[in-house]
């Protein structure tokens, strides 16, 4: 039966793109349901609790200008709070989700080959949405209930990103990867920037049980578009235009098996694969510790209310997706113009990305919170910059290793989710006993070591060409010393081609890039 779409709308939006806005969604309604719980643990949880082994005689210097001034710790961590959890004990908490994401990394990798992204990834989400619903009760039973809880929300999401790589090793052309990519890795800074005000203004307004259940409500409609518009491949979508399937699969090749054996020798041997592990272990420290601790930073440092903590909280991931579009669109055109080499493209946004970070992590240890407005302005510029390692890094995976990027994604993932538990408890455990600003400088400084390190062997390690494990058996290298002047403008696409032949002509690839 002839494939066609199912409504007019359906043919000026090709599928891909489609796809794209829900995986958007998703990422978005996945931060919303699994980190309005770092807002809520500052409203539900007493600030000076008797169970916290404290110094009370320790004084937070916070801002003068936040309109609070040097205040004592018993004084300025009054808001009101129903349950007794000490500073080392809810870093545990905020860590519990992160325990159970990275044990399901490589996991969802392989269920993704194995029973499609789209099972893999509906059924992960609205899981997580579920246990969070959970949350109240649990967090009224006890403290380890709660944990259980935010583990078991751990291991459902922690299949999704790996599954979304997978799809879109058989679904992102070549030239379109980045922006395809980006598209849905908005969804992460998109969902911060909602998750913050919202949560603040249900637990302001509501109450804080209610940032457990509004997240779960939209999930489930998303579950049923979902359901409807997303499949795992061009060739198994039924109303995908002709054109459209025919222009993916003559781009990335419409023969990849869907059940490839995964090389694991080979895959944890090979360099580059480090290179983006520790590229996204330093890239996602400045992640997560915003994600788990800012909102802790702007009340217990900075000195906001619940509600300017939610607005302010939100405007680093407002910059983080502005640099993630603009760096993924200006990457994939750069990509296509053909006038520098693939690697050192995506090696020019990693050393951006990193060094911006690094220098903004100084100037905040520096600050140390003593200039509100100056240390707002640095969170914010130091995640615009974060952003600009999607393209940079991240994409790599479809393109060094297409046939097994879930599975390499997944290896980069679990290390770049390490700091979501090692961030609160680091946090925990240098503030608990010295709730000063200079700790929070050390924070700081040891954020920009790791940032600097990690930022290093990526960019010095890091390849777009397909590794040779990753190749198809009996694929052959393209020749491009023989062809370079030939094909100057398409060499990138023919290195990110695993199923690209010595053959293949300028012609050709000049029709993919065009088409559509």
């Amino acid at each position: 039966m002839k494939k066609g779409s199912c409504c007019l709308l359906a043919d000026k939006i090709p599928a891909r793109y489609i796809l794209s806005a829900l995986f958007f969604l998703g990422m978005m309604l996945l931060i919303t349901a699994s980190h309005g719980f770092s807002v809520t643990i500052v409203v539900m949880v007493k600030s000076s609790s008797p169970a916290s082994p404290v110094n009370q005689s320790g004084t937070y210097q916070l801002c003068t200008s936040s309109g609070v001034g040097n205040t004592s710790v018993q004084s300025v961590q009054n808001e009101e709070g129903e349950l007794e959890w000490s500073k080392s004990l809810r870093g545990v908490l905020l860590g519990a989700y992160y325990y159970g994401y990275i044990i399901t990394q490589v996991v969802g990798g392989v269920l993704e080959q194995k029973l499609g992204g789209k099972l893999v990834y509906g059924t992960g989400l609205l899981a997580t949405a579920g246990l969070n619903s959970l949350g109240p009760v649990a967090s009224r039973a006890s403290p380890w209930a709660m944990f259980a809880v935010r583990f078991m929300m751990g291991l459902f999401s922690g299949v999704l990103h790996p599954a979304m790589y997978g799809v879109w090793g058989r679904w992102a052309p070549p030239t379109e990867r980045s922006k395809l990519l980006a598209l849905c890795a908005i969804g992460l800074p998109t969902g911060s920037m909602i998750n913050y005000p919202l949560a603040s203004f249900l637990a302001a307004e509501l109450g804080w049980e209610t940032i457990f259940y509004v997240p779960g409500v939209f999930i489930t409609f998303w579950l049923v578009a979902w359901l409807l518009l997303a499949y795992d491949s061009p060739a198994k979508h039924p109303r995908i235009l002709e054109e459209e399937q025919k222009y993916i699969e003559d781009s990335i090749g419409d023969n990849v098996p869907q059940k490839p054996r995964v090389p694991w020798l080979k895959v944890f041997s090979s360099v580059p694969v480090w290179a983006l592990i520790i590229g996204q272990l330093a890239s996602d420290w400045s992640k997560y510790f915003l994600l788990t601790q800012l909102p802790n930073y702007m009340k217990n440092v900075l000195g906001f209310n619940i509600k300017t903590n939610g607005l302010l909280s939100a405007l680093p991931y407002f910059l983080a997706m502005i640099s993630m579009l603009a760096s993924s669109i200006a990457a994939d055109r750069l990509i296509e113009g053909g006038k520098f080499p693939k690697v050192w493209i995506r090696r020019g946004f990693a050393v951006t990305g990193f060094s911006g970070m690094v220098i903004c992590g100084v100037i905040l240890a520096n600050l140390s919170g003593c200039n509100p407005v100056a240390a707002v302005a640095l969170l914010c510029l130091s995640e615009a910059f974060n952003g600009l390692t999607t393209a940079g890094m991240r994409v790599v995976h479809v393109e060094f290793a297409p046939r097994f990027s879930g599975v390499t994604f997944a290896l980069a993932n679990t290390a770049g989710n390490l700091p979501g538990i090692f961030a609160p408890l680091l946090v925990g455990f240098i503030t608990e006993n010295d709730p000063t600003l200079a700790a929070w400088t050390k924070i700081f400084y040891i954020g920009a070591a790791i940032q600097g390190v990690g930022g290093i062997f990526t960019v010095v390690f890091m390849s777009t060409d397909v590794q040779p494990w990753a190749r198809k058996e009996g694929d052959q290298e393209p020749n491009i010393t023989e062809k370079v002047t030939e094909l100057a403008h398409s060499k990138d696409l023919i290195i990110t081609n695993e199923h690209a032949q010595p053959d293949i002509s300028t012609q050709n690839i000049n029709m993919f890039i065009t088409k559509l």
